[in-house]
């Protein structure tokens, strides 16, 4: 089994993990590899390849299309409100 060291996170996101394993009677790290495993499960009902070809299909939707950076519309965002 492998292992994973992950530096510089943020202290809120620690202490959430923390008070989540509390919480919860498991570790830290127990708690953390719950939450990565379910950020890889795959999506219920939709192979890799159906999911490829979908994204694909999107590409060709809007190529051609001037697209703006999503760290450009967020600071616009945080700008305007």
């Amino acid at each position: 089994m492998g292992s994973l060291t992950i530096r510089n996170l943020d202290d809120s996101l620690l202490q959430g993990l923390t008070a989540r394993a509390r919480l919860s009677g498991r570790s830290v790290e127990e708690v953390a590899a719950d939450i990565l495993a379910s950020a890889v499960q795959p999506v219920p009902g939709m192979d890799r390849v159906e999911l490829l070809t979908r994204m694909d299909a999107f590409r060709a939707q809007t190529a051609g299309t001037e697209q703006t950076p999503s760290e450009v519309l967020l600071r616009q965002m945080r700008d305007e409100g």
